[in-house]
């Protein structure tokens, strides 16, 4: 198997405000053939305030960079009222996405998101009893785990009344420890698929590598992620 060793792309560490592509902020050699897998460690999804990402994305052939920061942790309030969570800040195309995350003792948990374009709030969903991130119970960290996620969606637009829906995600996970390379380094990863009812049959793919997060992420409708840069604040 080859491996290609670290490397980031400055420009966007620049722009983000980071030194370089290690999860400490620290500067990394180029990328070359041949070169080991990054050791990393810690949680799959790390979330603290000041973390940022960078991916590139292809969406269908329309693409663009989404920028991706931890902003603060607070008291989601509404229908997670008395649940901190920390609000992370997504630039998507010409929107912003706001989601609220739960941190527990072995998953992430999505509870809340609300979509902005500029001002104005166009959407806004509440999951119950929420909407899994990342799980690494010991029963779902082992490659051929599958499982089940019921969930209810609160959804209202700017165009539609609130509704309810209950969905179902199958998750599976694909494997574990496995080699992927993203213009930000090659590691090793939690590699697991689910398929939301919501979606139809569309199915999404996503990489996780511990003390970094989602590196990657792969739908069957034509959407790709790749991580370019990131700082992981301490």
């Amino acid at each position: 198997m080859r491996t290609f060793k670290l490397g980031c792309r400055a420009a966007l560490a620049v722009a983000l405000g980071a030194t370089g592509c290690g999860s400490s902020g620290s500067a990394n050699p180029p990328a070359t053939d041949g070169g080991p897998i990054t050791p990393t460690s810690g949680p799959y999804q790390p979330l603290s305030v000041g973390t940022t990402w960078t991916y590139h994305v292809d969406d269908q052939g329309v693409v663009y960079d989404k920028q991706s920061s931890v902003e603060t942790l607070e008291n989601i309030g509404g229908m997670a009222d008395g649940i901190m969570g920390y609000r992370v800040r997504e630039t998507i195309k010409s929107s912003i996405q706001l989601t609220w995350y739960e941190v527990t003792a072995t998953d992430v948990r999505r509870h809340h998101d609300q979509v902005l374009s500029g001002s104005q709030l166009t959407s806004e969903d509440w999951y119950s009893p929420y909407l899994l991130r990342v799980d690494t119970s010991s029963d779902h960290l082992q490659a051929g785990a599958s499982w089940t996620m019921t969930y209810m969606d609160t959804k209202t637009t700017i165009s539609k009344p609130t509704a309810t829906t209950t969905d179902n995600q199958n998750w599976h996970v694909d494997s574990v420890g496995e080699a992927v390379t993203v213009p930000a380094g090659t590691f090793a990863a939690l590699q697991v698929t689910f398929t939301d009812k919501a979606n139809g049959t569309s199915t999404k793919t996503q990489w996780f590598v511990q003390g970094i997060g989602k590196v990657k992420e792969q739908t069957s409708s034509g959407h790709t992620e790749q991580l370019t840069a990131y700082k992981i604040a301490k």
